[in-house]
C-alpha cells in the first residue's frame, strides 16, 4: 500500500496524488504487466450491438461491425537483402476456421518463393496467415509489377504492386493521423470526408508507381472504446481511487481485443480506399498512442501503471503487432522487429536507402521515451548495416523537431497536481481528459521537446550527427501526430557555416499529418508562428522551424504565416539525381494548383552564392496538401518541394 506521506496532497475524499506509485501495481516491469485479477463470479457486460445509422461517414460506425469470412490480403515490405539478392516482404490474410486455407498465387519475371505460416488459428472465429514473400531482385533501372491471385474457395480476388530493380530510385509516400478522433464534430467528419486525400495518393500511384507507403502513427482512433464497451464507460465514472485499482478482468480482455480487431476491420476492410493501398503497395507501420488510447503512456504513474491502462495497452500492442507487422509476441523477433520492450524495425530499401522506424510509445512514461538499452541497439544496427546508404529515414511517430511551449507545459503540470475538490470543480473539470487529467496535459508530454524529453533527444541527436558524419549518411525525421505539416532544419551553426552537401548536422524534420483528421483552426496556427522557432540545442548546431510555405494551396496568394499549413496532407518522396549548385539546402516550390490526377510542378531554386554545378544524389520530398475550400465537387491539391543533398 501507498504511504500516507506519498498522498499528502489528498483531500477529505482522500484522492491519491497522480504521481504516486499505484497502489496495486507499484513496480511494473514492462508497459502491460498488469497485476492478475481478483478471482470472481461477475460477468462484465457484453459490448451492445452496433446501432444502425443512415449516415455514410464512417466515423458514426461504432461499435466496429464484425468481419466477415475473407479479410486481405495486407501487403507489407519488410527489407531488401543484397547479399541474396532479394526483396522480402509479407501478405497478412484471414479466412473464417469453417474454411480451408485459401490459395496464393504470384506472376511476374523475377523468381518468386513464398510460404505460409500460421498466426492465430483461431482468433474470433478467424484464421490468421501469413505470407513470407521473397522475391528475385533483378539488377537494372525499372521496376517488377508483381501480380498476385487468391483463391479463396467460393471466390478470387486479383491485384499488383511494383517493386524497383536493383538500380531504380525508390518512391514512397508517408503519411499519419488516418481517422477522426471523438472531438470532431460529425458535420465536419461528412464534409472532409475519410476518401479525398487518400484517393489523391491513389491517384499519384496510379501515375507514378509507389514502392513503399509508410504509415506514421494513428493509423486507427480506438478514442470510442470508451463509449462503446459498458464496462469500460462505467470505470470512466468510478471515484478516482477506485479508478486506479480496477481489476483489468480477463473478459474485459476479450471484449477490447475484439475491438481493436474489428476496427482494424472497420478501417482497413471495409473503407475502399484504404484497402487498395494495402493490397498495391507494400506498407511499413509505426503506431501512435491513438492506436491504444489518447495518450497511451505520457500520463503519471498511478495512472499509467493501473492495471486497466497497462490491460488496454497491451489488447492493443497483441493487434497492433498481428495487422501493423503481421506478428504475434512470440514471434516478433523471428520476424525482424527489435528493442529491449518495444518493437522497431530496420528496413534497407536497395542500394542507397534505409528506414528507421522507432517505436515510441511501448517504453514511453513521463520521463523516458526509449529505454537506453534499446537506442544502444538502434545504434548498433545503424553502426552495422548502412554500408552504401546515402539517405536514412527516421521514422519517429511525434516529431523530433517541433516548437516548446514551456508556459503551457507548466500550467498543465500545475492543474494535473491540483487536490480533488479543485480538479472537480466545474470550470478545471470542462478542460479535463476522460481521464480526469488536463485535456492538453498529456498532448504535451507526448512532445520530443516537452522539457522531460528534451535532454534524451539533445543525446540522440548527438549521436546520429556523429554517426552521420562517420557513415557519410544524410539523416531525415519522418513524423505526423501534430495535424497540421511544416519543415524543421538541423544544420551547423552559422559561424561554423559550411557547404550543405558537407554538414553532417544537416537534418531535415518533415511533418506529413493528417492525412484524415480535422486539422488546428487558423487561429491555432497563428499561435504556434508567436512562438519561439529557432534554438541552439547542442554544442554547433542551429535548429529551426522553417518558413517552407509562401503561398496558398487555395489561391496561391503570398502568406504571412510561413512554417505551418492548417491542411490536410500527405508526403511523397524519391530517391533522384540532378544537376545543382553544390551549395543549395533546399528547392522550395511555387504553389501548384491540380486536381488529383495531375503533376506539374514548378520549382523555384533557392541558391547562395556558390555556382559550381555538380551532380547530387538527392532526396526529393514533396508535400501534397489539400485545399480547405471544395471547388465543383472536389478539392484542389498543391505541392510543395524540398530537395536534400546526399552527404559528401
Amino acid at each position: 500500500m501507498v504511504d500516507k506521506t506519498q498522498r499528502d496532497i489528498s483531500t477529505q475524499k482522500n484522492d491519491w496524488n497522480a504521481n504516486i506509485p499505484n497502489p496495486v501495481n507499484s513496480n511494473p516491469q514492462f508497459m502491460g504487466d498488469y497485476p492478475l485479477p481478483k478471482i470472481t463470479k461477475s460477468k462484465i457486460p457484453d459490448i451492445e450491438p452496433p446501432i444502425e445509422n443512415a449516415s455514410d461517414s464512417l466515423s458514426t460506425r461504432h461499435p466496429p461491425r464484425p468481419p466477415g469470412p475473407a479479410l486481405g490480403p495486407y501487403l507489407q515490405f519488410i527489407t531488401t537483402d543484397l547479399t541474396q539478392m532479394l526483396w522480402i516482404g509479407s501478405v497478412l490474410i484471414f479466412r473464417h476456421v469453417s474454411y480451408d486455407r485459401p490459395t496464393i498465387e504470384f506472376t511476374c519475371q523475377a523468381k518468386v518463393d513464398y510460404n505460409w505460416e500460421v498466426l492465430y488459428e483461431n482468433l474470433f472465429n478467424l484464421c490468421a496467415y501469413r505470407v513470407n514473400v521473397h522475391i528475385e531482385l533483378r539488377a537494372g533501372e525499372g521496376e517488377e509489377k508483381v501480380r498476385w491471385m487468391i483463391d479463396w474457395g467460393d471466390k478470387k480476388s486479383t491485384g499488383a504492386f511494383f517493386i524497383p530493380h536493383l538500380d531504380e530510385k525508390w518512391r514512397g509516400g508517408f503519411f499519419s493521423c488516418n481517422g477522426f478522433d471523438a472531438y470532431v464534430p460529425e458535420e465536419v467528419a461528412a464534409d472532409l470526408t475519410f476518401s479525398n486525400v487518400w484517393k489523391h495518393l491513389l491517384s499519384i500511384h496510379e501515375q507514378t508507381h509507389l514502392h513503399v507507403l509508410l504509415w506514421g502513427g494513428d493509423q486507427n482512433y480506438i478514442d470510442f472504446i470508451f463509449e462503446d464497451i459498458p464496462f469500460l464507460r462505467a470505470w470512466l465514472n468510478m471515484d478516482w481511487n477506485a479508478k486506479w485499482t480496477t481489476d483489468f478482468r480477463d473478459d474485459l480482455k476479450e471484449q477490447v481485443e475484439q475491438y481493436h480487431f474489428n476496427t482494424y476491420i472497420e478501417n482497413w476492410q471495409r473503407r475502399s480506399e484504404i484497402k487498395q493501398a494495402l493490397s498495391s503497395i507494400p506498407s511499413l507501420m509505426m503506431w501512435d498512442d491513438h492506436d491504444i488510447f489518447d495518450g497511451a503512456g505520457s500520463y503519471p504513474p498511478l495512472l499509467h501503471d493501473s492495471p486497466m491502462m497497462m490491460g488496454l495497452f497491451l489488447a492493443a500492442q497483441k493487434i497492433r503487432l498481428l495487422f501493423q507487422h503481421h506478428t504475434t509476441f512470440e514471434k516478433a523477433r523471428e520476424h525482424r522487429l527489435f528493442g529491449y520492450e518495444g518493437y522497431n524495425f530496420f528496413a534497407r530499401c536497395g542500394r542507397h536507402l534505409a528506414i528507421m522506424g522507432a517505436d515510441g510509445r511501448t517504453e514511453r512514461d513521463t520521463e523516458t521515451v526509449h529505454h537506453e538499452n534499446t537506442w544502444q541497439m538502434i545504434f548498433d544496427r545503424l553502426e552495422n548495416e548502412l554500408d552504401d546508404i546515402e539517405h536514412l529515414i527516421v521514422l519517429f511517430p511525434v516529431p523530433f523537431s517541433f516548437i516548446r511551449v514551456r508556459l503551457a507545459e507548466s500550467i498543465f503540470e500545475l492543474l494535473k497536481n491540483l487536490p480533488y475538490r479543485c480538479r472537480t470543480a466545474p470550470i478545471v473539470k470542462k478542460t479535463n481528459s476522460i481521464f480526469g487529467l488536463p485535456e492538453l496535459y498529456d498532448d504535451l508530454l507526448d512532445e520530443w521537446t516537452h522539457r522531460n524529453h528534451i535532454e534524451e533527444r539533445n543525446r540522440v541527436l548527438i549521436r546520429l550527427q556523429k554517426l552521420a558524419e562517420e557513415q557519410k549518411v544524410r539523416i531525415t525525421f519522418f513524423s505526423g501526430d501534430v495535424h497540421c505539416c511544416g519543415i524543421s532544419r538541423f544544420r551547423t551553426r552559422e559561424s561554423q557555416r559550411i557547404r550543405p552537401i558537407n554538414d553532417p548536422k544537416l537534418m531535415y524534420q518533415i511533418i506529413s499529418s493528417a492525412i484524415v483528421n480535422m486539422p488546428p483552426s487558423k487561429m491555432a496556427i497563428r499561435i504556434a508562428h508567436r512562438f519561439r522557432t529557432k534554438w541552439h540545442p547542442v554544442d554547433q548546431t542551429e535548429e529551426e522551424v522553417l518558413d517552407f510555405f509562401q503561398r496558398k494551396p487555395e489561391t496561391g496568394g503570398k502568406i504571412f504565416h510561413k512554417k505551418f499549413r492548417p491542411n490536410r496532407n500527405w508526403c511523397f518522396f524519391e530517391q533522384c539525381s540532378n544537376m545543382i549548385s553544390s551549395s543549395v539546402p533546399i528547392v522550395q516550390t511555387k504553389c501548384l494548383h491540380c486536381f488529383p490526377c495531375r503533376d506539374n510542378t514548378t520549382v523555384e531554386p533557392v541558391t547562395f552564392d556558390q555556382q559550381q554545378q555538380i551532380e547530387t544524389k538527392d532526396l526529393r520530398i514533396r508535400l501534397w496538401l489539400e485545399s480547405d475550400v471544395q471547388n465543383q465537387e472536389e478539392r484542389r491539391f498543391a505541392s510543395y518541394d524540398l530537395f536534400i543533398p546526399h552527404l559528401q
